[in-house]
């Protein structure tokens, strides 16, 4: 049985313990897709990484990323984190990175000072797709429909993984909502029965000027609910840039669950996706090989 370096990091967190936690597997070419997909339910997190490497001319290394319920092709805070991780792991605390994920390959830069430090990444272009009614969604969060933001539709999106940006009119009704999870599958399946199981739902409300609060609801995260975002964030800066011509913006997650997470995004040129990031542990696993 390989053992392998693990690296646990907090992405999108102002301090160590906060924002959404990323277990990272190094050296990883020895083990199955059937073994990476068991360990990541085991570590019951969002997502779990594990490094390879790259299969692509031109990128450092290839990302897998795993939920509990599958693989999947591209997310945001195993993105950061993941830099991060290998990083920390190889002793070279600033670097530019370009990763390959089964959505493509998305440069990357990793400021680390310690333990701690900044990582971006650029998103690939956002795919506009059909504006849907959220009635039947915010329903299976208990709320009433007219929660809605009456000038911004709720959204199909994505620059990798498929989500579905819901504009609220005031904040309140967003730290209200309390998930149905049968209700939920539903009516997710009614937007898109063949991707419903990975749906991000990024609910969202202005807080002030550049500053939303969001919580993202999907079926493939335990509880329902993840505290960080990043492949939603990016897609909602281009869709406030698309809207509203606003290019910048600071987003707060995961504070209704006690894990508060801070994304920025800017979308002048391409979509930029940032955070703080935290290495808070080091280890040794024992896997089984391929």
């Amino acid at each position: 049985m390989p053992r392998l370096p693990i690296t646990y990091v907090d992405v999108f967190a102002a301090r160590p313990h906060e924002g959404n936690h990323l277990p990272v597997v190094h050296d990883a070419d020895v083990l199955s897709a059937i073994t990476m997909a068991g360990f990541a339910r085991r570590t019951r997190q969002s997502e779990t990484s594990f490094l390879q490497s790259p299969t692509v001319s031109g990128a450092d290394y290839r990302n897998r990323i795993f939920t509990i319920e599958s693989e999947i092709p591209f997310a945001g805070h195993p993105t950061l984190g993941a830099a991060a991780a290998l990083c920390h792991h190889a002793g070279t605390p600033v670097r530019e990175l370009v990763q390959q994920s089964a959505h493509g390959v998305h440069a990357v830069s990793v400021r680390l000072d310690g333990d701690s430090g900044t990582v971006k990444m650029e998103q690939s272009d956002c795919e506009f797709g059909e504006v849907i009614d959220a009635g039947e969604i915010v329903r299976a969060l208990g709320l009433a429909s007219d929660v809605l933001h009456p000038a911004l539709p709720a959204q199909v999106l994505s620059t990798g993984l498929p989500m579905i940006v819901i504009p609220l009119a005031s904040p309140a009704p967003l730290h209200a909502a309390a998930l149905n999870r049968d209700a939920l599958e539903q009516a997710l399946r009614s937007v898109s029965a063949e991707s419903a199981m990975s749906l991000n739902c990024y609910v969202v409300a202005e807080e002030s000027a550049g500053e939303w609060s969001a919580r993202s609801f999907s079926l493939d995260v335990v509880g329902g609910e993840d505290p960080a975002t990043g492949s939603a964030a990016g897609p909602f800066g281009a869709y406030l840039r698309e809207r509203l011509g606003v290019t910048w913006v600071s987003i707060a997650q995961g504070v209704d669950m006690g894990e508060p997470s801070r994304l920025h995004v800017e979308t002048s040129h391409g979509i930029t996706v940032s955070g703080d990031v935290h290495v808070v542990g080091t280890g040794i696993v024992g896997l089984p090989d391929a």
